[in-house]
């Protein structure tokens, strides 16, 4: 549970554990690429579901309420925005910009979703933000 929780210890890096534990989403979205609609959202609940198990578990052996070094949440949240796009690396760049964005500034509801609490809370925060950083990503793409 820990490894899972913590995206096999990257989570522990001092410094932007949540921007390393995210890039562990890129990885998977290259294998996955070429998989069905439907295998890349099954292992999309995958992650959420083993994320939201892990994390909950994690917090709750630490005593620390959304701990730092939890990063299944960046993995499941960034897979969600790449299971979406179109594999490129310039569209890996822009959605990992955005996503790191909106998971780090928490606009309005991410925040309040966050503060559910637990695994649900610790999950849902990075959905939110991945939402946000795919309607940014294909407003950028409608505009350009």
């Amino acid at each position: 549970m820990m490894l899972v929780a913590t995206g096999l210890n990257i989570g522990y890096l001092k410094f932007a554990p949540g921007t390393f534990g995210s890039l562990l989403a890129i990885p998977l979205a290259y294998f996955f690429n070429d998989a069905s609609v439907l295998v890349k959202f099954f292992l999309f609940i995958v992650l959420l579901v083993i994320g939201l198990i892990s994390s909950e578990y994690y917090e709750k052996y630490v005593s620390i309420t959304d701990p730092p070094e939890v990063v299944i949440d960046e993995i499941a949240g960034y897979y969600f925005v790449l299971m979406i796009i179109d594999i490129t690396f310039v569209n890996i760049l822009i959605t990992f910009v955005l996503f790191r964005f909106f998971d780090i500034v928490k606009i309005y509801p991410v925040k309040r979703v966050e503060s559910v609490g637990g695994g649900v809370g610790i999950m849902l925060d990075d959905i939110c933000s991945s939402i946000y950083a795919l309607i940014t990503f294909f407003i950028i793409t409608l505009l350009i």
